[in-house]
């Protein structure tokens, strides 16, 4: 099933320069484990509360993006740019959505 995935979450506002160097890693990450996805972060910097919306766009919920879940979970990078996110990201702000996109 194709669809869009989104999660946004808020970043401490004195943390911005560290959370654009994790969401990249995130991404480089991501790429490798599903390379046939659109991929894209982006960073609310106006306003308040500054946030990272990571969103993909392709293939879920199938048997093949089971697998590369969770090999990219067990990847040591993506393991310790996950640790470092708990510093910089906002506790209970995160939002996830899915939508199904209708061919």
């Amino acid at each position: 099933m194709n669809g869009i995935y989104t999660r946004t979450v808020t970043i401490y506002d004195d943390k911005f320069g560290e959370a654009v160097e994790i969401v990249k890693g995130l991404k480089e990450i991501r790429q490798k484990y599903y390379p046939d996805h659109v991929i894209n972060f982006s960073v609310h910097i106006g306003g308040n509360p500054r946030s990272i919306r990571e969103t993909v766009i392709g293939e879920h919920f199938s048997d093949s993006s089971f697998d590369r879940d969770a090999k990219m979970s067990a990847d040591p990078k993506f393991v310790e740019l996950s640790k470092r996110t708990r510093a910089v990201f906002k506790e209970g702000t995160m939002k996830d959505e899915f939508r199904v996109i209708i061919e």
